[in-house]
């Protein structure tokens, strides 16, 4: 029976929320990637996460200490370049030309109850609505900020059979949102896809209303639900 005294020790990381752990106290990038399975390890790359939440990439011949207290946790994508952005003056590097509202929170560590904007170096500001993404491919270093979120819905222009209407944002189902869009009951509501197909929606579907989505409204046709 082996002694737990003998035990070699074990160092726990996270990468990308899943947990891992290794016994070498001083891995490299490409170990760490390796072993959370992002191969061939020189298509990906990997950021470790600092205190204060900041982001440092790491190369994959660069050694990584483990035997500080506490559980490391890094960040992997595949990419090839490093991007920066700056969000409330903190700069942080991502591995991909766009970046989507939600990896943009989760990248910042942006609670909640705030809401990121876009800060374009010419034209006004602009919200980053749940579900968007914000290409990083302009000239220079892209910058956001955060600031709280209003207590009532803030109002989002879409689409209605090609005029604009401003709404609240948020969720809505199929009935509460023919009823904001004054649409008949017996009516059926279409949005457009990404692809720029259009579905139906259906009875008691939940959703999300951001900007630019695009709806159609029309009688309803024979066989449909």
């Amino acid at each position: 029976m082996t002694n737990p005294a003998e035990r070699r020790a074990r160092f726990a990381i996270r990468i990308n929320e899943a947990s891992f752990d290794t016994e070498d106290p001083l891995p490299n990038g490409r170990d760490l990637l390796e072993l959370a399975g992002f191969r061939p390890a020189d298509e990906h790359l990997l950021f470790q996460q600092l205190e204060g939440g900041m982001l440092e990439d790491i190369n994959l011949a660069e050694p990584v200490p483990l035997d500080r207290p506490g559980i490391e946790r890094f960040f992997a994508l595949k990419g090839d370049r490093i991007f920066f952005l700056v969000v409330d003056g903190r700069r942080f590097p991502w591995g991909k030309a766009a970046i989507s509202e939600e990896e943009l929170r989760g990248l910042a560590q942006v609670d909640a109850d705030k809401e990121i904007w876009f800060d374009p170096k010419f034209g006004k500001d602009d919200l980053v609505e749940p579900g968007s993404e914000v290409s990083l491919k302009g000239d220079g270093v892209e910058h956001f900020f955060t600031a709280d979120r209003p207590n009532e819905p803030r109002l989002v222009t879409i689409k209605l059979n090609g005029d604009p209407v401003k709404i609240p944002g948020g969720d809505y189902t199929t009935e509460t949102l023919k009823k904001k869009l004054e649409v008949p009951a017996d009516w059926d509501l279409d949005i457009m896809a990404s692809d720029g197909t259009m579905r139906p929606l259906q009875p008691g579907e939940v959703i999300k209303v951001v900007k630019g989505l695009k709806f159609v409204s029309h009688v309803r046709q024979g066989g449909s639900s």
